[in-house]
């Protein structure tokens, strides 16, 4: 290889090591060894999450013990490949492909969406602060997820299926201190309530089935007025098996931030 085309085959990035900039190639094996335990576990979480996450959701996740070494943190992830900004009001972080390779799978969470999209994964991503401190315990892994609906006692024809595999990657799965096991989907606040009532209620109902009183659905929401809609379909038939006692919305806390996007995406 001459040195022009050497030099256009490898891209150079810099990372944050030590108050000190040092730079290395874009290889990917190289790049994964200058990621902390910290930042590693923060990627792999922040990808199971949906892939995005505003500078205050980093910090709540644990990648910096303050708002400065947040930032800087999050700026040399974004220069080592591993997350990209999307918007600059608030400022909005996506995971890429070299993110995702971390966990093995794609998810989805690299791709481009629509700002209601992103809204939505805002969302999950403060239910997931929220719920672990009632406390509960996520489940983030598929096979994971599966082996802790076997062990509860429900088949694995039970679950969701898409393809003929069980799937069970789009929803959170957690457990609760009393042991309860629950499903928590995010409101697509562009959807209607009715649909998402009565399509969860489909994949889960023979889950239910199974564990009558182990399981349970929840909708996580941004507003009283969905909440209170969640309340309505739940009491509905379009609901059965589940009642107002196993499926229940939860208004999340924090609020999710207009957003807008001036960020064109970067191909990889």
């Amino acid at each position: 290889m001459n040195y022009r085309s050497q030099n256009s085959s490898l891209a150079i990035h810099s990372h944050y090591v030590i108050g000190a900039w040092i730079f290395v190639s874009i290889r990917f094996s190289q790049r994964l060894l200058l990621l902390d335990e910290q930042s590693d576990l923060f990627l792999r979480t922040l990808v199971y999450l949906g892939g995005y996450c505003t500078i205050e959701q980093a910090g709540r996740l644990g990648l910096a013990n303050s708002a400065t070494r947040v930032v800087a943190h999050l700026e040399a992830l974004k220069k080592l490949g591993f997350l990209k900004q999307i918007a600059d009001y608030p400022v909005i972080y996506q995971v890429t492909k070299s993110a995702t390779r971390l966990v093995g799978s794609d998810l989805m969470a690299r791709r481009r969406h629509t700002p209601p999209t992103i809204r939505c994964k805002l969302l999950g991503v403060n239910f997931y602060l929220e719920a672990k401190a009632w406390p509960a315990e996520f489940v983030f892994h598929h096979s994971e997820k599966i082996a802790l609906f076997n062990a509860a006692g429900c088949a694995t024809d039970a679950l969701p299926h898409f393809r003929g595999q069980p799937y069970l990657w789009q929803d959170f799965v957690l457990r609760r201190a009393d042991g309860t096991i629950c499903v928590a989907a995010v409101d697509r606040g562009h959807d209607t309530v009715k649909y998402q009532t009565r399509t969860l209620a489909r994949r889960y109902g023979r889950v239910l089935e199974h564990l009558p009183s182990e399981f349970a659905l929840i909708l996580a929401v941004a507003t009283e007025r969905r909440c209170q809609l969640y309340r309505k379909w739940a009491a509905r038939p379009i609901a059965r098996p589940f009642t107002h006692d196993t499926l229940q919305p939860y208004q999340v806390q924090a609020a999710i931030p207009q957003l807008h996007i001036s960020h064109e995406e970067k191909q990889e």
